[in-house]
């Protein structure tokens, strides 16, 4: 696999990212444990869906470059 050059900047926004959408993701479960509403909870599933997806394009973009990201929950 061919690694391109990141720069420290680039890896610190989807670092900082990842941990965004990482702790997006807590949230969207912690509070999905919370409700009984099934419009909420399909809300809130979507939410954690997009977030992983989030997390694994970025994990991926790591990954490209040679370097590693969070570990996947």
């Amino acid at each position: 696999m061919h690694h391109w050059r990141m720069t420290e900047m680039e890896k610190l926004h989807i670092m900082e990212q990842l941990k965004a959408e990482d702790l997006c993701v807590k949230k969207a479960r912690f509070y999905l444990n919370q409700t009984r509403d099934p419009a909420i909870q399909g809300l809130l599933q979507s939410c954690i869906d997009k977030g992983q997806r989030h997390i694994s394009t970025l994990n991926n973009l790591l990954q490209d470059a040679g370097l590693s990201g969070l570990a996947r929950h």
